[in-house]
């Protein structure tokens, strides 16, 4: 398979931080889940459950309504990695309903997120390995920023912060910093000063233990 490019390339770092996220959060609420402390702590585990799992579906959804698509119709040679990509997404998506289903107690919900802890970050490695190398190269700038444009604007305006919050807890302090150049001066700074402090809090409870204190250093 060969891969040319003849353009600029998508800015991909919110991308991979999402991809960061998606590769930790579960197995860490596996781990909390073992260890409820009360139902307050139940109750926290529980959205943050829907809230990593509301945004692996839009994910997802947004890759197969238009992105798998976009480069096969590009990058022919690449249709049978593309197509085993996708039906990666048919095995995740009952461990996703098996984890949403809060009529079942959370300790019978524990073994689907450590399977999908495992399946997920096997299907992020093909998924970087195969299809991130393509949308760099066929993928216009503006046609990635609208799509991204498209899921920033599906997730409720007051869970952007702990949405952020998220995905940089899961990222390097490197990564953190890039994505943080691309927001205008004023975000940055609420990032710093108020969105990274009450994750810092949140995780904390979730979590019982520390994040660092700067995210981007």
């Amino acid at each position: 398979m060969t891969i040319t490019s003849t353009h600029t390339e998508p800015d991909l770092r919110g991308f991979l931080l999402a991809h960061a996220g998606f590769r930790t959060e579960y197995g860490r609420l596996a781990v909390t889940a073992r260890a409820v402390r009360d139902a307050g702590h139940a109750a926290l585990i529980e959205d943050q459950l829907r809230m990593v799992t509301d945004h692996l579906e839009h994910h997802h959804g947004d890759e197969d309504a238009w992105m798998w698509p976009l480069l096969r119709s590009r990058q022919p040679s690449a249709v049978a990695a593309l197509d085993a990509l996708e039906e990666q997404h048919e095995h995740i998506d009952p461990l996703l309903h098996q984890i949403r289903d809060t009529t079942r107690g959370m300790p019978d919900r524990i073994d689907a997120m450590e399977q999908l802890h495992r399946l997920l970050n096997t299907h992020l490695d093909n998924e970087e390995r195969d299809a991130v190398p393509i949308l760099r190269a066929v993928v216009l700038p503006d046609e990635f920023k609208a799509a991204a444009d498209r899921a920033l604007a599906s997730v409720p305006k007051r869970e952007i912060p702990t949405l952020f919050g998220w995905m940089a807890s899961c990222g390097t302090p490197e990564q953190v910093a890039s994505v943080l150049t691309t927001f205008p001066l004023p975000v940055r700074l609420l990032f710093r000063l108020v969105w990274w402090p009450a994750y810092r809090r949140r995780y904390n409870s979730l979590y019982g233990s520390d994040l660092r204190r700067h995210a981007d250093r």
